[in-house]
C-alpha cells in the first residue's frame, strides 16, 4: 500500500473510532434519558453514527487496509467516567446530553482534521456529507442542553 494510502487508512479509522465513541455515547444515553424526545434523538444519531462508521469501514476495506471496529480508549474511559457521575444523578437528562456532545465535539474535530489531508475525491466527498450530518446532529443536541423538557 502506499504511503498516501496507509495516511488515508489511519485518518479513516480514526474517524471510525470517534463515530463509534459517538454512537456508543448516544445510545447508552438514548437508554438512560426520562424525555421520549430526548431519547428519540439520540437514537436517531446514534444510528447515524452507525451508519457512517460502516460507510467509513467500506471504505477503508477497498483501500486495502484493515477497517478498526470499536471506538478510542479515551472515548471508553469518558463513558465509564459518565456511567459513574450518571448513577450520583440518574435524573440528569443534561448531563447525559452533555456526555453526548463532548463525543460529538471530539468527533467534530477528528472529522476536520481528516478532511484537511489528501484524501481520494470519493473519500473528501463522503467526508463531507458525513460531517454535514454530524453537525445536524450535533445543533440539536447542544439546542436540546439546558432546556427543561417535560
Amino acid at each position: 500500500m502506499a504511503e498516501t494510502q496507509q495516511l488515508s487508512v489511519l485518518a479513516l479509522n480514526q474517524l471510525i473510532e470517534a463515530g463509534k465513541d459517538s454512537e456508543l455515547a448516544c445510545t447508552s444515553g438514548a437508554n438512560n434519558v426520562h424525555d421520549t424526545q430526548l431519547r428519540d434523538i439520540l437514537a436517531s444519531t446514534a444510528e447515524s453514527c452507525r451508519g457512517s462508521v460502516r460507510e467509513l469501514q467500506s471504505m477503508v476495506s477497498a483501500m486495502g487496509g484493515n477497517p478498526a471496529d470499536r471506538g478510542s480508549m479515551q472515548g471508553t474511559l469518558f463513558r465509564g467516567w459518565m456511567a459513574v457521575r450518571h448513577m450520583l444523578q440518574p435524573n440528569n437528562d443534561d448531563a447525559i446530553l452533555g456526555m453526548c456532545e463532548h463525543e460529538e465535539e471530539a468527533a467534530r474535530r477528528v472529522y476536520r482534521s481528516a478532511m484537511m489531508k489528501p484524501l481520494p475525491p470519493e473519500a473528501s466527498a463522503m467526508l463531507q456529507r458525513q460531517y454535514d450530518d454530524l453537525m445536524q446532529h450535533h445543533g440539536r443536541i447542544h439546542a436540546m442542553r439546558g432546556m427543561q423538557i417535560h
